[in-house]
């Protein structure tokens, strides 16, 4: 068995075959699970670096060690690898995906960034359809209110205490038009995101120039994303969300 085969090119054809399977991975995750600029804002980048870094070295080192040309159990040995190296490839993939960005949600004076298993499942069951589903590329936009209820105000309150805000809860979303108003009220320019970035004059100039839109066309609200916060840009017009953008929305 594999007689033209040596532990050298036996562990580089496993190398081979494991990027190849995580190449197919990180078509999923950058392409739709986690599209720019929230592959590294929200840590997509991190999580799949993670996956690809120990499916990519663990099992080609370890065939690289066990393998020998007509060792006894070879084929067993090399088969129980596989088949560990698929089932932790599997579980890093569930856990990515479980974390991918579900909705971008504007509540109060901002925008959060809501992942799938971030979304209260009670709450879903609850929300109107639009907002029962979980979307498999990338987020959608919606907004969320505060309840009237004060029981439900209570319960809101006490778990954004606790880091589960409102935008987690989808029966309290309204479709993102309904709250375009309050978007542009809260809308702040475009020189004040300059004063932000400085170093970023010449990318936001080259932004403004893909929307084709003037500065004064273009307004911008914060966005929490996890790992580090994001900007929303908008029609300063009609609230209408133009695109996501990695540039710092305060000062820190």
């Amino acid at each position: 068995m594999f007689p033209a085969m040596n532990r050298y090119r036996a562990a580089l054809t496993h190398f081979v075959i494991s990027a190849l399977v995580v190449s197919t991975v990180f078509v999923l995750v950058y392409f739709l699970w986690y599209p720019e600029p929230l592959f590294r804002g929200a840590g997509g980048r991190d999580l799949f670096l993670v996956l690809a870094m120990v499916d990519v070295t663990v099992g080609p080192l370890i065939t690289l060690i066990i393998f020998k040309p007509g060792k006894k159990g070879l084929k067993f040995d090399l088969a129980t690898i596989a088949v560990l190296q698929l089932a932790a490839l599997a579980y890093g993939t569930h856990v990515v995906f479980e974390a991918r960005p579900v909705w971008v949600v504007f509540l109060k004076d901002r925008f959060d960034l809501v992942r799938a298993n971030q979304v209260q499942d009670e709450s879903r069951e609850r929300a109107k359809a639009p907002f029962r589903s979980l979307s498999l590329t990338g987020p959608k936009i919606a907004a969320a209110r505060i309840p009237e209820d004060p029981d439900e105000q209570f319960r809101t309150l006490i778990t954004a205490l606790a880091g589960v805000d409102v935008s987690s809860y989808p029966q309290h979303y309204v479709p993102y038009e309904e709250a375009r108003g309050d978007v542009l009220g809260k809308a702040r320019p475009i020189r004040e995101l300059r004063e932000l970035n400085p170093e970023s004059g010449p990318e936001i100039d080259r932004i403004l120039r893909n929307l084709g839109r003037g500065e004064g066309e273009v307004a911008f609200l914060p966005l929490r994303a996890g790992k580090s916060d994001l900007t929303v840009l908008v029609d300063a017009r009609s609230g209408t969300v133009l695109q996501l953008v990695a540039l710092r929305p305060w000062k820190y």
